[in-house]
């Protein structure tokens, strides 16, 4: 035992992010991945947004994306791709990514394409999940569009063991518990889930099992802990219909027999402690492998098959504190961060009839990341503080192309990335005013794949034909933001709004030449510019009420020629047009209340009701960049709760897309092989009709 408390003491991390305050909704909340002095909280981000965990549990999110639905900016689609800002994040390897999610400060996004696959994270056991809107300096590099940090539980938030059982239409059913106590100076944590699915569409079963264990130590001026976080998942997948078939039936699949099917590991050591008369040291270190087979049924041409493995060590380290400057107090921070990538990516031409697999394509890199940062503010006068920030990453990215020794290639990318920000606080002891007004800089380095395919020339059939092709730029994205927000502490009510504009610079896009092939490109100049409103109201009668409102216009600011299905000669886009799938609408509002609540044991169950919608406006299309065909419709959707509680015991009915709305989520064009011709058509994906899942949950 002795030993072990060594290794937590001597070896290395955090707890993660420390938001400023506990509101679901706030504007000014520390951007770090490593804890810092509270008072340095003040100017490092802009907008932020917390769902805790009896949030994410009381709307049934089985997936982080699913959480994340009901905060404004933020759009989902049927294939977990998530729009933040007009910035993706995606399981799919294609889609350009603009979004860093992290566990507990370590990056989640996978480093082959940079995607998030949402059911690799232990989103059973949270504490919160933090999200910063706009470029993360001080979080990490990539995030242009917003940020994300799921904050894990341990042993001392709560000690209480519980055990849930659900069910519900298509075929899922699933069991989860956890359990936690301290004891002295040690706390401890475990949870598990497990869930299966047939699928509202055809032949799309799943399974998931994720396990997540954390012990941690507090004595004296330490504070560590270790974790683990693991899962096996097997994922049958529907891909987008031809608008004939998606109006005829949205529950076929097209493309029957894809799936995913990854195996995760991740180990994650953590300490703090006060140093050097006051100031706080924090350090992190981690390791994680992922292990996947990816299927591709191909309806035009040949299936094929990734296998990718990907191992990953890293670390940080930061310190924190203050300086007196005459009659001002400096709150300093910095700090050096880095991690190693080994990826090895293997594609299999799977032709089927008892033949065997033919490998066409296999790379393999060792990425090297290193970065510094560092940020300040001062408290001036009437209210105001100045924070000044920055970021240096640099990067090195071989390929490696283990079958064509000419295809291998060396990269290296380096960027400064700043911030400067002001901010106001005023108000009396039952209200409180937030203003700030904030530029920053955002820096994403292309990934592995994209590198690997950015040759118009060769273009790469799906899932990819790796290569040397010609440099990809990285991404730079600089954003301006003002923002505001009130909160009466008597009344319970919490306002706020901002406005934010995001220049982009060599923007990277996937375009598809063929329905089954493509590259990536840079694009010279890109805009999302936009506004967010947002309000909550919590009664001391039980009554919550919740809206959003958030406008994004994304549009192209420079003249490119893209490849598109729709015409082999390609389109050309013009400044103005809009970038597809981004709506320029997205509203969600939403209640909560008691119908009957108990005053004691004797006196029989209380029991809640809710109701949340969201209404998302209509969206151009991908392959039509230059907006000359017509948009999806906009769409509104309800979901309806109702939670039976009594002693120990909670039961839950949660009805989804109540009015069952037939809508669609995401659009392309491509060639539909069952019309003679092949014509180019509108592809859909639809969204999931009404279902119903109860959910049984006691505390034992």
């Amino acid at each position: 035992m002795r030993s072990i408390e060594l290794t937590l003491l001597l070896l290395v991390a955090v707890v993660p992010v420390v938001a400023a305050q506990s509101d679901s909704i706030h504007t000014v909340v520390t951007g770090v991945r490593l804890p810092a002095m509270q008072e340095l909280a003040r100017g490092l981000t802009g907008r932020t947004a917390t769902l805790t965990a009896d949030e994410v549990d009381a709307r049934g999110a089985a997936s982080l994306a699913e959480a994340m639905d009901q905060l404004p900016g933020v759009t989902t689609s049927e294939d977990f791709d998530v729009t933040v800002r007009g910035f993706s994040v995606s399981p799919g390897v294609g889609i350009p990514q603009g979004v860093t999610v992290y566990v507990d400060g370590v990056r989640a996004n996978e480093p082959d394409a940079h995607q998030v696959n949402f059911d690799l994270l232990p989103l059973d056991d949270v504490e919160r999940v933090d999200i910063v809107y706009g470029p993360s300096v001080l979080l990490g590099r990539n995030s242009l569009g917003a940020a994300v940090n799921l904050v894990t539980r341990r042993g001392g938030d709560g000690g209480a063991r519980e055990l849930e059982l659900a069910g519900g239409s298509f075929g899922r059913y699933e069991l989860s518990g956890h359990a936690g106590a301290t004891r002295s100076a040690w706390d401890y944590y475990v949870g598990a889930h497990y869930e299966h699915q047939d699928g509202w569409r055809a032949e799309t079963q799943a399974r998931v099992a994720t396990l997540f264990a954390k012990l941690g130590l507090r004595r004296g001026p330490w504070d560590g802990t270790l974790s683990y976080s693991g899962a096996l998942n097997r994922i049958s997948q529907a891909g987008s219909l031809p608008e004939s078939l998606f109006a005829a039936n949205p529950r076929l699949n097209f493309t029957r027999g894809d799936y995913f099917a990854p195996q995760a590991h991740v180990a994650t050591l953590n300490a703090q402690r006060l140093v050097l008369g006051g100031a706080q040291l924090a350090v992190n270190a981690f390791g994680r492998s992922i292990v996947s087979d990816q299927f591709n049924a191909n309806f035009v041409g040949l299936d094929s098959r990734q296998r990718t493995s990907a191992r990953q060590t890293g670390g940080a380290v930061q310190l924190s504190g203050k300086l007196r400057l005459g009659v001002h107090e400096l709150r300093l921070l910095g700090g050096l961060d880095g991690d190693y990538l080994h990826t090895n990516v293997r594609i299999f031409v799977v032709p089927g009839g008892g033949n065997p697999d033919s490998l066409t394509e296999w790379v393999r890199t060792n990425q090297a990341d290193v970065g510094a940062f560092a940020g300040a503010n001062m408290r001036l006068t009437g209210g105001l503080t100045a924070t000044a920030a920055a970021r240096y990453d640099w990067i090195r990215l071989p390929l490696e192309d283990l079958l064509v020794a000419t295809e291998s290639g060396l990269n290296y990318f380096h960027r400064l990335s700043p911030r400067l920000g002001m901010t106001w606080t005023g108000g009396s002891k039952t209200r409180t005013q937030e203003g700030y007004a904030a530029v920053s800089r955002g820096f994403r380095a292309p990934a592995l794949v994209e590198i690997g395919c950015s040759n118009p020339l060769a273009a790469c059939p799906l899932p990819f034909a790796l290569g040397s092709d010609p440099p990809l730029k990285p991404v730079v994205a600089t954003t301006y933001e003002l923002g505001w927000r009130t909160h009466h502490r008597m009344r319970g009510l919490d306002v706020s709004a901002n406005v934010y504009q995001t220049d982009v610079r060599d923007d990277i896009f996937f375009v598809a030449s063929t329905v089954t092939a493509g590259y990536f490109q840079n694009i010279g100049a890109t805009r999302r510019a936009g506004f967010e409103l947002s309000f909550a109201w919590a009664a001391s009668s039980g009554l919550r009420l919740y809206g959003n409102y958030g406008y994004t216009r994304a549009t192209f600011q420079t003249n490119a020629d893209l490849a598109t299905t729709r015409d082999t000669a390609g389109e050309g886009v013009s400044p103005g047009d809009w970038l597809p799938m981004v709506p320029d609408h997205r509203a969600n509002a939403g209640f909560s209340m008691p119908v009957r609540t108990r005053a004691g044991a004797c006196c029989g169950p209380a029991v809640s009701v809710g109701l949340d919608g969201r209404y998302v406006g209509r969206q151009w299309l991908r392959a039509d960049e230059a907006n000359e065909t017509t948009r999806l419709p906009d769409y509104a959707v309800f979901d309806a709760t109702v939670t039976v509680s009594w002693r120990e015991i909670d039961m839950r009915w949660t009805i989804r897309n109540v009015l069952d709305r037939r809508y669609a989520n995401f659009g392309t064009y491509a060639e539909n092989p069952t019309v003679a011709g092949d014509p180019v058509q509108r592809w859909l994906t639809p969204g999931q009709p009404r279902s119903l899942q109860v959910s049984f949950t006691t505390e034992f």
